[in-house]
């Protein structure tokens, strides 16, 4: 996959922003990942720059699994063919 389609199947899979229970900043939990026992944690200081670096996160969750040869979680919409 060349960066433009990881770009495009990172925002397939849905991701969660809410504030952080410690009140600094937001954290991001995505459900797909989760559900396959990936637990990528990330967040940032607006949601804006949670959601950022939730989506870049998880372009390195797929290029970590594709290399690994594992399949990917379902996404919330249909991949890019």
């Amino acid at each position: 996959m060349n960066d433009e389609e990881l770009r495009s199947a990172a925002r397939c899979y849905e991701v969660r922003v809410s504030p952080s229970q410690y009140g600094d900043g937001f954290k991001v939990f995505i459900p797909a990942f989760e559900a396959v026992g990936d637990h990528i944690i990330t967040g940032g200081d607006d949601p804006e720059e949670a959601l950022c670096n939730a989506y870049e996160a998880i372009e390195l969750a797929i290029e970590v699994r594709l290399a690994d040869g594992r399949p990917l979680p379902e996404p919330a919409i249909a991949l890019p063919a």
